[in-house]
């Protein structure tokens, strides 16, 4: 059987964005509205859960996030006694997380998975794809760099600023 090849067109490609875009949408709102807190409180709730006594700093770097926005984030979810913050006795400066009978309770009736739906189809990749994909993105993401130079990688760092085309993902570690 002969199979042939279909180049698809960048509206082809499109499409494909846009179904990514509005399956995380409607898994967001499903979140939403069965846990009362947004699908990123929920993952940052669920690594809080999954190694009580996280520092913010370290749960800002296993969301991909700013660590200014994950202190927002764990203020947020303080405020509604989903966790709670300690001060180490050493170093006050160090605050670590722990989660609340309240915020196991959240996660327990939670959408799965946890993390999102986009983070969790991505660690099912292969390393080869996400490999490739990474690398094409970084391609995407140059060309739109060019109109708007405040478009960064994936790893945070201007486009501008990247030597060589390599991957974070060529060996990835199971989380």
């Amino acid at each position: 059987m002969n199979q042939t090849t279909i180049t698809p067109t960048p509206l082809d490609v499109l499409k494909q964005f846009r179904a990514i875009f509005n399956t995380i949408k409607r898994h967001f709102q499903q979140t939403e509205t069965i846990s009362r807190i947004s699908g990123t409180q929920i993952w940052g709730l669920s690594i809080v859960a999954q190694q009580p006594g996280v520092r913010v700093s370290d749960l800002a770097n296993m969301m991909c996030i700013h660590q200014s926005t994950c202190s927002n984030l764990t203020d947020q979810l303080c405020r509604q006694k989903l966790t709670k913050k300690q001060r180490a006795d050493r170093d006050q400066r160090v605050v670590r997380l722990y989660p609340t009978e309240e915020g196991l309770r959240v996660l327990n009736s939670a959408p799965r998975p946890l993390e999102g739906i986009l983070p969790n189809a991505l660690q099912q990749l292969p390393n080869d794809d996400l490999t490739g994909l990474h690398l094409v993105l970084n391609k995407l993401l140059a060309i739109l760099q060019q109109r708007d130079p405040s478009v960064m990688n994936s790893a945070n760092m201007p486009l501008a600023d990247i030597v060589a085309p390599i991957s974070p993902y060529t060996e990835r570690s199971a989380a």
